[in-house]
């Protein structure tokens, strides 16, 4: 039975808390109690609707608010709840958490509730769940959207903008998106290779990686795929270069496709194909 009756009030006061503390603190545990929910409409349209309207809509929260939050969301225990059981509904928790990681990051934007060291402890955390996510399914039948990697990819995204993070940390942030795709041995096929490659963007666009260093990256991503891999991480590899390399021209940056033949090869191969067709 899903809690319309809190839903529907909160929305008719504009998603403003009762003034009492501990009222508002258990609306908020609530809500935050919702995100592990294998029912999508409490999970997905209730609590998280809910938080994006505390932290990004109406962004009406207390800095105590927010840290509550922020202190439930960045824990280790939570965030990698059952991280090493395949195929487990705690993957909503761990997916949920992350998107509200990063609506906290984006209300942090504004407001800087946060310290330096939380900043890097977020990172931490966030690269630790890319890192060891196993569970790569994006829609689950009858329990709706899991895509923990694609969110946590969003929350590291945000994470960039965080005037604290630097070149170094980027670079950390890579790496971690180097190692998911080699170690993974399931096809993608939620996207994710648009939203992890948002974080290269972001970083351009911030200034905090320059656009050869991005290149050169992109390049070891695939060169130094060993010739016993398997095919799949071949594939998602493949993919999220030709997704990177397509925004990056249409944002007019200077690459040469020709320089990645993981993405040229089956072009040539066909080319070649039809030339022996045409001299035939």
């Amino acid at each position: 039975m899903h809690d319309s009756n809190l839903f529907n009030t909160l929305k008719q006061n504009n998603y403003i808390l009762p003034k009492d503390p501990d009222a508002s603190n258990e609306i908020i545990d609530t809500m935050l109690s919702y995100l592990s929910s294998v029912d999508s409409e409490l999970r997905d349209n209730i609590a998280y609707n809910i938080f994006f309207e505390w932290l990004v809509g109406q962004d009406n929260l207390t800095t105590d608010q927010k840290r509550r939050i922020y202190n439930y969301a960045v824990n280790k225990n939570n965030l990698l709840f059952k991280i090493n059981i395949i195929d487990s509904d705690a993957v909503f928790q761990r997916s949920f958490l992350a998107l509200i990681i990063a609506l906290l990051l984006e209300n942090n934007k504004v407001h800087t509730f946060l310290t330096d060291n939380e900043i890097r402890k977020t990172m931490n955390l966030l690269i630790e769940l890319l890192e060891k996510e196993k569970n790569t399914h994006s829609f689950i039948e009858e329990k709706g959207w899991a895509h923990c990697i694609a969110h946590t990819a969003d929350a590291l995204d945000e994470l960039i903008y965080q005037r604290t993070i630097s070149e170094i940390d980027v670079k950390k942030i890579m790496t971690a998106i180097t190692f998911f795709y080699k170690t993974n041995l399931n096809i993608l096929t939620g996207e994710e290779d648009e939203r992890l490659s948002n974080i290269l963007i972001t970083a351009l666009f911030e200034q905090k990686i320059n656009i050869e260093e991005v290149k050169n990256w992109l390049n070891s991503l695939s060169e130094t795929i060993p010739n016993h891999l398997p095919e799949i991480p071949l594939i998602n590899i493949k993919q999220f270069t030709q997704t990177l390399l397509i925004k990056l021209t249409v944002l007019n940056y200077d690459v040469d496709f020709n320089l990645f033949p993981i993405v040229t090869r089956y072009i040539r191969k066909n080319d070649d194909t039809a030339t022996n067709k045409k001299t035939l």
